[in-house]
């Protein structure tokens, strides 16, 4: 069944809906595309330096492409295609699409050179708004449908995108007020994060899930008991994502109750979808079942792995190992939100994909799967105390470089697939006046790149982006009182050895590369973290002590503590890291800035 043709009467006008379609959707794997090669420069961060960029710069410039170009045009592309009836009508959706466009292009651009600053945030701002927009009348279009278990799942998709946003208003005042360092300053873009994860992006992409089964095979329903603990267990798993930043027993036990609520709802919702998915996919071979299967299995995973954090102590690791994190959000994103959807896109017949696609989808699909891999399995082994695999973060890159050139293959095919579909429309009928109107209808597509080329510009030129200059850094340290250089905490006094104690060398280097080193570099490079080299020159060894040891009080109370957090915007976690443990840490760290710097200790009498 053509799901186009479910909503479109005329075939003109289901013609020109398609072609809308795949320019949508083609822009949303051009920013895709970008994504992942900011993606991947990250990683190469950790094998060699990158010139001219900034590893925090390239991390809100990966996220927000990836989360508000890729994640949110393909879901509303896809929620546009098959609930609005003839979006081309009165010129709303291609209106939204242009805005949207700039939006992100703005955010490609101006984050990577200045980071959170003027340009960005007003991009970001921009985008924001556009989705009120493109809620406003997608929820008006749907009304026009029955309440039927897929309709009602994409309404409340739509409605916690919006919710969402709440914490991204949130943001700005609670910063000025309390500061950028206060929990509620860090709850509130967990807010944002959680909901658009799990709320938005899952609800959405199941509501989809359903509506071809239901069109394929078989009704599946859903009822309001089932709806209403979904709901709940959303609501309660928001405390997982801010214990990292507040830790409390009262949060885990939200989080264990909301976990094992959604365990339940999730797999009473699953087993019929599971069954009836079955069904279709025998009766239908196509190679995008693999993707489909994958897809739903990323969900079933990331429902496990939720339900295995009910339990504090790995609620714990689950967010102090780095790996654990970045595998899960990948998991959600690209195992069940990209894999699914493009799964059905493409076997529904919308003609997502030309003749080529099937070769680079592959591609991303054997990167996502290695580097996942490589995230859990490394992850895995920081929290047996294991060390690390030998060239690690080399193999992260080179296992994620196929989802680069996979998606490469998938936009070049995807481009030259939309211009023969453009060909075999227009230009055989150019005195078709209809057919004329709607071919001009694609000119603001030329006239957004224009916008974005000369705003790039603009941004690269003139922004000298979101750092404070030396002069403004130098008038507020003088503003502010001399800190206690040892640090807040127990440790007061430390006996440093010369020469280094190999035996304390080797056991902090173990402890350093389970708990420290996917946030900190050895050389003097920040990413995550400041990087390590010259750190006992800098800083006393009381006070690198009462930071690994005594890490939430120094972050409340340290003013040093406290100005490197509002420079990196990520809290350390506590890794309960008993004195003796970081006394050997503290050795590494000297031997480290010996071999480094040719000196040590430089600080120790400050």
């Amino acid at each position: 069944m053509d799901t186009a043709a479910v909503n479109i009467e005329k075939p003109e006008e289901a013609q020109s809906t398609r072609i809308f379609f795949i320019k949508w959707m083609l822009w949303a794997l051009i920013f895709f595309l970008i994504a992942a090669l900011f993606g991947l420069m990250m990683r190469y961060f950790f094998v060699n330096e990158v010139p001219f960029f900034k590893f925090k710069n390239l991390l809100h410039a990966h996220s927000h492409l990836a989360l508000l170009g890729w994640g949110y045009m393909l879901v509303t592309g896809f929620l546009v295609y098959i609930w609005v009836k003839n979006p081309l009508e009165n010129k709303v959706f291609p209106r939204l699409l242009g805005w949207t466009i700039f939006a992100v292009a703005g955010m490609g651009i101006s984050f990577p050179s200045q980071g959170y600053g003027l340009v960005s945030i007003t991009f970001s701002t921009l985008h924001i708004l556009v989705s009120y927009v493109f809620a406003f009348f997608f929820l008006k279009a749907l009304r026009k449908h029955p309440p039927t278990a897929a309709n009602r799942l994409v309404r409340f998709a739509v409605i916690w995108m919006l919710v969402s946003t709440i914490g991204l208003w949130a943001v700005g005042p609670i910063g000025q007020i309390l500061g950028k360092l206060h929990p509620i300053y860090f709850m509130s873009i967990q807010w944002f994060l959680h909901f658009q994860f799990n709320g938005w992006f899952t609800y959405a992409v199941l509501g989809l899930t359903i509506y071809y089964l239901n069109t394929k095979v078989t009704p599946i329903t859903m009822s309001r008991k089932q709806e209403i603990f979904l709901h709940l267990a959303l609501l309660l798993t928001y405390a997982q994502s801010v214990t990292w930043s507040t830790p409390s027993s009262y949060l885990f036990y939200l989080n264990s109750a909301g976990v094992i609520l959604q365990a339940g709802v999730f797999f009473s919702i699953l087993f019929p979808v599971f069954r009836a998915l079955h069904h279709w996919l025998k009766k239908e071979p196509h190679w995008t079942n693999h993707l489909i299967r994958l897809g739903l299995a990323s969900l079933v995973v990331k429902v496990i792995i939720q339900l295995a954090v009910a339990i504090p102590a790995v609620a714990i690791i689950s967010y102090t190992i780095r790996g654990f994190v970045i595998g899960f959000i990948h998991l959600i994103m690209l195992g069940f939100i990209t894999l699914t959807s493009v799964g059905l896109l493409t076997k529904a017949g919308s003609n997502f994909s030309g003749n080529h696609s099937r070769i680079g989808w592959y591609m991303v699909l054997a990167g996502f799967l290695g580097s996942e891999l490589l995230l859990f399995g490394q992850g895995t082994l920081l929290w047996l105390e294991l060390g690390f695999l030998p060239h690690y973060y080399l193999l992260l890159v080179i296992t994620s470089l196929p989802i680069l050139l996979g998606l490469g293959v998938v936009v070049w095919d995807q481009y030259f697939h939309f211009l023969k579909i453009l060909n075999q429309q227009f230009y055989p009928t150019k005195n078709n006046k209809s057919n004329s109107n709607n071919h001009l209808n694609f000119k603001p597509m030329k006239l957004t790149m224009l916008i974005t080329l000369i705003t790039g510009a603009l941004v690269f030129s003139g922004c000298g982006g979101g750092e404070s200059t030396e002069s403004d850094k130098t008038e507020t340290t003088a503003k502010k009182p001399e800190p206690d250089p040892r640090g807040v905490g127990e440790i007061k006094h430390v006996d440093l050895t010369d020469p280094l104690d190999e035996d304390m060398v080797k056991r902090g280097k173990a402890i350093a590369d389970m708990k420290c080193t996917a946030c900190h570099q050895l050389d003097d490079k920040r990413l995550v973290g400041p990087g390590f080299q010259g750190v006992t020159n800098r800083r006393r060894p009381e006070w690198i002590m009462n930071m690994i040891t005594n890490v939430d009080v120094m972050l409340e109370e340290d003013p040093v503590a406290r100005q490197l957090l509002e420079e990196c915007l990520t809290r350390m976690p506590n890794q309960n890291i008993s004195i003796g443990d970081s006394r050997d840490i503290l050795e590494y760290l000297r031997k480290n800035d010996q071999e480094r710097t040719g000196s040590k200790d430089e600080a120790a009498n400050i």
